[in-house]
């Protein structure tokens, strides 16, 4: 009986501890989702220290084991990544977003020593559906902005009509419903009744998300996701059943959504969107219910009808024929292998073409969006620091001393491209180590019925990442990240390993030590968030306030400077102002932006010699000016 007992009391600590995983997955995805997708320091600061907080409280209190050899490698791979771009500040010509990278990267070091530490195999199933909600909550929020633009809808002159509420980018938040998409169709095919009917029901609403971002890159790397999902599976005909099922739903769903005109331009009044919108919620929730009915029904079927083998053998004859038909009419209509390369890179790289207002017409064009001069670029600064790169954060000022033509930009569109131009090879090899972990773990655990699955949500986060600035938004590189060491976790056999002593209190002594690296970076981030809300409401002295405030937490930084100095020239305090953009100048004397304000406020020699080094340092400063927000975006 007491025997009894005990196994009951750990079978309930598992399962609260499982619980309380899946709850954290969900509920730290889609803050960070609902937080612009975490893109602002702030979100790293509390993030990061809200890791750091679990990893010492659970070091002391809990029961930690020793991580197993592949979840330790992963860690050591971003942990060495983050030391690696800390350490840059040594040659970095922009101090101020060496430290900015290093404090994003912290974060998730934070968050994948948290993972790492708690997440076993047991947890992998709740670990991967927390983070299905987390990903849902926000897509789903984000897809109600289209769907009911007269109570929620939100129009970003920048986004042009696509959809990219509440993650702020577009592109980032197609990826994130696809990640989410890819995880759903896992849980439809190999949950109970109930997991597969929610599962199920929110494949519609996922697609319909990524569909109204027009993100080709989200499409595309989903297909690929699914591909390796399909490789590695050894039940692949069962998942490629379950998706033939539940294909007719959200194909009809994504088919709908594109039937509506006043949702998918640019240029469509609101009462007409309204309209759309309404009737297309009624068609998609109509279409979740269907969806939700036809995975119940296929675990139902599955579980109480035994088929011939004939039947898989003919399924997958089908399959192949369909397949090998596919590639036939591709290249008899497009060429072979090297012509459709050839062609697919030459529209990639071609300019592209002005915004349409149809933005349907986008899916079926192959632009890159000037990315190949991006990434030319990002190659460019590599060869002139071949060592160990120009620093991280550095892309920014490079592009802007060194761009081909008008075009602002902070990422080089290429998260591996950009890491070995500001870190060297020795950077992106630290990248590799640690994306490649769990691809590794994925062939040992394709056996575990999710494994596939959250092989393709990663895969699919990896290969966008090479085409965009994924790693700049916390929200999606988390849910990578869950996907990762979840599949580490499913490729480990449980076993008490118990941590020793001196091991845990060390510990616990790095988490204490990261913590005021966190704490100063939220602090100064703070202020300087509260200084520029106070600058767009003209409150000069509020704005001052806090613009000294963040000065002193972040004595390295020109920004509190510069936003002062903002502040002192709204108030009409010229003297001053000048004063202050000097001060932030000494701080960083790569910045063009720093030097244009300097030069608005001075005159004589002074004015003149701040003008040239702007225009040295930017070229096309005045281009830049004139469109009225000089800050570059993503």
């Amino acid at each position: 009986m007491a025997a009894d007992a005990s196994v009951t009391a750990v079978h309930r600590i598992r399962s609260l501890r499982s619980l309380a995983v899946g709850a954290g997955a969900a509920s730290s995805i889609a803050i960070f989702g609902f937080a612009s997708g975490g893109y602002y320091p702030t979100a790293w600061g509390w993030g990061a220290l809200v890791a750091l907080w679990l990893v010492a409280t659970y070091l002391v209190m809990g029961a930690a084991t020793r991580p197993a050899p592949l979840a330790l490698t992963m860690l050591g791979g971003l942990a060495l990544l983050t030391a690696w771009t800390w350490l840059s500040l040594l040659w970095s010509d922009d101090v101020d977003q060496t430290v900015l990278e290093g404090q994003r990267t912290s974060l998730y070091v934070a968050v994948a020593a948290a993972l790492v530490l708690v997440v076993r195999r047991v947890d992998v199933e709740p670990l991967l559906g927390g983070t299905l909600i987390g990903i849902f909550l926000p897509a789903g929020y984000g897809l109600l902005t289209r769907l009911f633009p007269d109570r929620i809808g939100v129009f970003d002159p920048i986004a042009g009509y696509r959809l990219q509420e509440p993650i702020g980018y577009w592109n980032a938040l197609g990826l994130f419903a696809a990640m989410g998409a890819a995880l759903a169709l896992g849980f439809a095919a190999r949950g109970s009744l109930l997991v597969r009917a929610v599962a199920g029901a929110s494949l519609p609403i996922l697609l319909a998300t990524t569909y109204f971002t027009f993100s080709r890159g989200a499409w595309l790397a989903l297909g690929v996701g699914l591909v390796v999902a399909v490789a590695i599976d050894p039940r692949r005909l069962h998942l490629l059943a379950v998706a033939l099922v539940l294909a007719p739903a959200s194909g009809l769903a994504v088919w709908l959504a594109s039937r509506q005109d006043a949702l998918t331009r640019s240029d469509a009044p609101l009462s007409a969107a309204t309209d759309e919108g309404h009737r297309l919620a009624l068609y998609l929730l109509v279409l979740a219910g269907l969806s939700a009915l036809a995975a119940a029904a296929f675990g139902f079927a599955e579980r109480r009808v035994t088929l011939p083998r004939a039947v898989p053998l003919a399924f997958a004859g089908a399959l192949a024929l369909i397949v090998v038909a596919g590639s036939i009419s591709v290249f008899a209509r497009y060429g072979g292998p090297h012509t459709i390369v050839q062609k697919g890179w030459d529209s990639f790289s071609a300019t592209p073409a002005p915004n349409q207002a149809d933005l349907r017409k986008r899916l079926f064009t192959f632009t890159g969006s000037y990315r190949v001069d991006l990434w030319r670029t990002a190659l460019d600064e590599y060869a002139d620091h071949p060592a160990v790169g120009s620093g991280a954060g550095s892309y920014e000022h490079y592009w802007n001393e060194h761009r081909p033509f008008v075009h602002k930009v902070r990422d080089a569109h290429s998260l591996y491209l950009e890491v070995l131009a500001e870190l060297g090879p020795l950077g992106l090899a630290l990248l590799a180590l640690a994306f490649g972990v769990p691809l590794v773990g994925a062939f040992f655990a394709r056996g575990h019925p999710l494994v596939p699955v959250a092989a393709a949500a990663y895969v699919a986060y990896l290969v966008h990442a090479g085409v965009d600035w994924d790693w700049e938004l916390p929200a999606v590189t988390i849910a990578a990240l869950t996907c990762g060491i979840g599949i580490i976790a499913a490729a480990v056999r449980d076993e008490d390993r118990w941590l020793a002593t001196p091991v845990r209190w060390a510990a616990v002594a790095a988490a204490l030590a990261v913590a005021p690296v966190a704490f100063v970076g939220l602090v100064g981030a703070s202020a300087l968030t509260a200084s520029q809300d106070a600058l767009d409401r003209g409150r000069w002295a509020k704005a001052e306030d806090e613009a000294r405030k963040a000065a002193h937490w972040w004595s390295w930084s020109p920004e509190p400077w510069q936003r002062l100095g903002e502040a002192q020239l709204g108030a009409g305090e010229t003297s001053s102002a000048a004063a202050s953009f000097r001060k932030a100048v000494s701080k960083d004397r790569h910045d063009w932006l720093l030097w244009y304000q300097l030069a608005s406020v001075t005159e004589g020699a002074e004015a003149q010699r701040a003008t040239a080094e702007a225009a040295r340092l930017n070229p096309f400063y005045r281009d830049d000016v004139q469109e009225g927000t000089p800050n570059a975006s993503g």
